[in-house]
């Protein structure tokens, strides 16, 4: 099958790097760079030696997928144009700013059949790929990115920029419906959010904390899944896995540790991780998530298969940001003498004393 005519739209930091990557994926052929920003643009185009444009528009038709890489708010009218020309389209997390921003253009895409992707892209970690293979059922995960102020996605919050990737991973493993969502967060920089903290509650009883911060001076991007078959934890910078398999005498009760003679007892202690809760250690190859990304977006438009993040996979994603975003909103600090709501600590109106008059 003949290669698809690609445009990267947007030449910022994500942009190049889908450029670059795009010139190497089978079944893609770059042919043009689009950013409204002159100097972006033509750095871009030179670099992978194609046309450089302003907008899209100058090159309907040119065009059969592209990957939209520009800032958050422009996604949306972006994305709903190409749908509607017929182009399919990788569109980098989050989908969109709004819910109703990602319902218009699900429908978009099955009105005109078209491959609507989305760019979490750590669903294609190598250590995620291999732990959601070991991963029955979670009962509870912790989840922790954080990252220094690099001034990119300053367009919206920290829980839509970062902890937004913890949300699609954590979905994806749940399987269930978020019934409750309790979150604070702060704004440093300012004027959105740069620190919070979520707990998801599921219904189906897996409960999920998740910690994302862009003014850490500590680097993280960690999850931990204790679940029905033991224990995972995650390093997604690293690539390493980490996996406790426990003995089945232990949940079947058939072992009662402590009516094990003292010298059992004391190899135990010494020899946990080997013996009871024997823990296996991985290091997975490199890879390039977002080229294996790509590659994933070919296939779904040559098979008509369903990307491995679809839209209704991003969209759920929003849906559930939505909720962080509005309890982190809504939560109150008490001090001595003054209420605080929200991220930016804005004051609340005290109450005027009340008297009652004698009857």
């Amino acid at each position: 099958m003949a290669s698809r005519r690609l445009a990267v739209i947007g030449a910022g930091h994500l942009g190049k790097i889908h450029a670059r990557l795009a010139k190497q994926t089978a079944g893609l052929e770059l042919v043009a760079i689009v950013d409204p920003i002159a100097a972006a643009r033509e750095a871009a185009a030179a670099e992978n030696g194609v046309p450089a444009y302003a907008s899209h528009r100058e090159i309907s038709g040119e065009f059969d997928a592209a990957i939209i890489a520009t800032p958050t708010q422009y996604h949306f009218e972006v994305a709903a144009e190409l749908l509607a020309d017929g182009v399919d389209l990788l569109v980098e997390k989050p989908i969109t700013l709004s819910i109703s921003d990602a319902d218009q253009l699900l429908a978009l895409a099955k009105v005109h059949g078209r491959v609507l992707q989305v760019g979490h892209v750590e669903r294609f970690n190598p250590a995620f790929v291999a732990a959601s293979k070991l991963i029955d059922r979670p009962r509870y995960i912790e989840a922790a990115r954080t990252s220094g102020y690099s001034f990119r996605s300053v367009d919206i919050g920290v829980t839509l920029d970062l902890m937004i990737h913890d949300i699609d991973l954590v979905l994806s493993l749940a399987q269930s419906e978020v019934v409750a969502v309790e979150a604070i967060g702060s704004s440093v920089f300012g004027p959105h959010e740069d620190m919070v903290q979520a707990r998801l509650t599921f219904e189906n009883g897996c409960v999920a904390n998740l910690t994302a911060s862009r003014s850490s001076f500590q680097p993280r991007r960690e999850m931990k899944v204790y679940h029905a078959g033991g224990f995972v934890q995650i390093d997604m910078g690293s690539r390493k896995l980490q996996s406790i398999k426990p003995d089945p005498r232990l949940a079947s009760g058939e072992l009662d540790v402590h009516a094990l003679p003292q010298a059992e007892k004391d190899h135990i202690r010494q020899h946990l991780f080997e013996s009871l809760l024997p823990l296996e250690e991985v290091e997975l190859p490199a890879t390039n998530a977002i080229a294996d990304e790509q590659a994933d977006f070919v296939r779904a438009i040559e098979t008509g298969d369903t990307p491995r993040v679809d839209g209704f996979a991003g969209r759920d994603a929003v849906i559930v940001a939505e909720m962080v975003a509005k309890s982190i909103q809504r939560h109150v600090w008490h001090d001595a003498d003054q209420s605080v709501r929200g991220p930016h600590f804005t004051p609340m109106p005290k109450l005027a004393p009340q008297t009652r008059e004698a009857a």
